[in-house]
């Protein structure tokens, strides 16, 4: 899943968030790889909530080729 929000958020706060298995960096936000998106969605909104960080864009999808290439080796096609 994906979202954004113009708070400061650490990497390893995120990652420590139920459900979440790899976060990084995206260029407008942050993208977590999740196992179970009803466990993750709730800790990252509870997370915000507890920061009155505002949430200002979530989404969801299914992993695509490209995000299991950059799984794997860490980096886009385009670097």
């Amino acid at each position: 899943m994906e979202f954004a929000s113009p708070a400061a958020l650490e990497a390893a706060e995120l990652r420590a968030l139920a459900g979440v298995e790899q976060v990084r960096r995206v260029a407008d936000g942050w993208a977590l790889t999740v196992e179970r998106v009803h466990v993750a969605v709730p800790a990252l909104l509870a997370f915000l909530e507890a920061r009155q960080a505002p949430l200002q864009r979530l989404s969801t999808h299914s992993a695509t080729l490209e995000d299991v290439f950059v799984t794997l080796t860490g980096r886009t096609l385009r670097d």
